[in-house]
Formats: C-alpha cells, sequence, structure tokens
C-alpha cells in the first residue's frame, strides 16, 4: 500500500497495528497455553523469580488487580509453580523456575520468528482485511 493510499483512510494504521498486537498477543498465549501459563501467571513468576512476597506486593509490582494475582498464585501453586509460605509470602518453586524458563525461551523464539509462517499467514490475511477499499471513479467517501 502506497503512502498516498494510507493516508486516503486515517483509521487504517491503527487498526493495522491493533491487529498485529492481537495477532502477536495470540501467539504468545498458545505458546504459553503449552506450559499451562498465561500472560499474568508468567509475569507472577518473573516477579516470583527474583522475591519471596505477598499478594499485594506481587499487585503492585505486576499492575494486576489483588483479585487477578489471586487467581494466578492459585492456579501457580496448583500446577506446583508456587507455593505459600508462612505469612501469606508466595514463592517460587523448582518445577516454576523450569516452567519460566521454559517460558522465557518460548518467548525468544517467538520474538526471533520461530512462528514466523504462522503469524505471516495471519498477519496478512489481517491486513487485506483491514485494507482500504479502492474507490471507483465518481463514487462518495461515504458508505
Amino acid at each position: 500500500m502506497s503512502p498516498d493510499q494510507m493516508s486516503a483512510d486515517p483509521g487504517y494504521v491503527p487498526r493495522l497495528l491493533a491487529a498485529a498486537a492481537f495477532v502477536t498477543r495470540r501467539a504468545t498465549d498458545e505458546s504459553l497455553t503449552e506450559l499451562r501459563l498465561t500472560q499474568e501467571r508468567s509475569a507472577i513468576l518473573a516477579i516470583l523469580s527474583s522475591l519471596c512476597t505477598n499478594e499485594q506486593t506481587l499487585a503492585e509490582t505486576s499492575g494486576l488487580e489483588p483479585a487477578c494475582v489471586r487467581d494466578c498464585v492459585q492456579a501457580l501453586e496448583g500446577c506446583g509453580y508456587a507455593a505459600a509460605e508462612p505469612r501469606g509470602r508466595w514463592t517460587i518453586t523448582a518445577a516454576g523456575a523450569e516452567i519460566r524458563r521454559q517460558a522465557e525461551q518460548a518467548e525468544a523464539r517467538l520474538l526471533a520468528g520461530g512462528n514466523d509462517d504462522g503469524l505471516r499467514q495471519e498477519l496478512s490475511s489481517l491486513i487485506r482485511a483491514l485494507a482500504p477499499r479502492p474507490r471507483r471513479p465518481g463514487a462518495s467517501r461515504l458508505p
């Protein structure tokens, strides 16, 4: 698409960026699902890998809502990735440290283009769907 075509439809670029972000997030979610993680759980594990702390500090550090943090740590505990300690503190387990390492590797592969074919196909489809339709000569800009 030429710059002239993009300037003719000012909503195109933001829609394209939003679509790219959506596809990237979906690819990240899919890679984490295999590890029984979500992006939120992965963020909590990252914090726990350097800090043994309570849910309030996890919420403040991660930027997640306290209820989300509670759900995350309970799910991580159920998977054996985190453990509750006395006084309401949470810590990462050996299994959690290993799964965190695997999540980091999956993210690195994703960023390096390890899933390029699937991402490229999805982005290409989205770009075609979002691309402004060519106007017929004499047609008004209104739908």
